[in-house]
């Protein structure tokens, strides 16, 4: 591009400063809700702009994770990230190779019924009666059981085992494998990229997720961390128990900021160490598809 003529350069410097100008719309918030959430008092109250922490203190944070309901949302979050993201994959996996194989019977049947569920849903009443048949109402299993399996993420790993050649699957028969034998040792292995990408949404839904809890959970106990969050940010419950502990307590917005803050990091601190399987095996599965 040195020796590029002036309207190419131009072109790129214009394309380096639109995607500049996006980052900073990106970030901005981000860096908002990090600077309130370690202002004081009074200058978290102050409105406009926040890029550096004013009065920088600790006493939103101190408030925050004193709170007992912030653990046991942790826990419960906890919980349904990591079985919720084990049992998607186990059934995602079960679910697409069988279809991927071209002499799987009824294969055109099945991928249509997997089409129909994510145009028509069932809606909300059928949805809870469903939960409540179920016994799964007030309990941590009614958050993983109904997302097990997602239509969208079997066609996606149904198109990588796809992409597999068949040459490699026909040896490994004819050497004596079996199905599960050439799942676990040939196309598990291959398909990590897939795998870990479906594992990062996963991940993310469980996170960020609180309508299951808002419809079929009213134990406080078993409410995940994005409900507690929602609770802090529009229902001020923290208002009570920071007064009682503090004489001048944090300023509300520091607390909610805060509150915001806590919830992100377990995204933060996973999401940089799987990027790269996801960026590969979200290309692989729009490519292949």
């Amino acid at each position: 591009m040195r020796n590029g003529s002036w309207p190419d350069k131009l072109a790129v410097s214009l394309i380096y400063i639109v995607l500049g100008l996006l980052a900073i719309v990106v970030v901005y918030p981000f860096i908002h809700v990090l600077s309130v959430s370690f202002s004081g008092r009074g200058e978290a109250l102050r409105s406009g702009f926040h890029w550096i922490p004013r009065q920088p203190t600790l006493a939103a944070y101190k408030e925050v994770i004193t709170y007992p309901f912030i653990w046991t949302g942790y826990a419960n979050t906890l919980f349904r990230m990591v079985v919720g993201t084990a049992l998607t994959l186990l059934v995602t996996v079960c679910a697409a190779y069988p279809l991927s194989r071209k002499d799987f019977p009824w294969k055109r049947v099945l991928v249509l019924l997997l089409l129909f569920t994510m145009i028509f849903d069932g809606g909300i009443v059928p949805n809870y009666l469903l939960m409540k048949d179920l016994h799964l109402l007030n309990t941590r299993w009614v958050y993983v059981l109904p997302h097990a399996a997602n239509a969208f993420q079997v066609l996606v790993m149904i198109s990588f085992f796809r992409s597999i050649p068949d040459a490699l699957i026909e040896a490994a028969r004819i050497d004596g494998a079996r199905d599960l034998r050439i799942l676990t040792r040939i196309l598990l292995p291959l398909s990590m990229p897939a795998l870990v990408t479906i594992g990062l949404w996963s991940l993310v839904y469980h996170i960020n997720a609180f309508s299951d809890n808002l419809l079929y959970v009213t134990d406080q106990t078993k409410f995940v961390l994005q409900q507690i969050v929602r609770q802090i940010l529009i229902e001020n419950r923290l208002d009570p128990f920071t007064s009682a502990v503090n004489e001048i307590p944090p300023a509300p917005e520091s607390l909610k900021m805060a509150a915001v803050i806590v919830s992100v990091l377990p995204v933060l601190v996973v999401y940089p160490f799987l990027l790269r399987y996801f960026e590969k095996g979200t290309m692989i599965g729009s490519v292949k598809g």
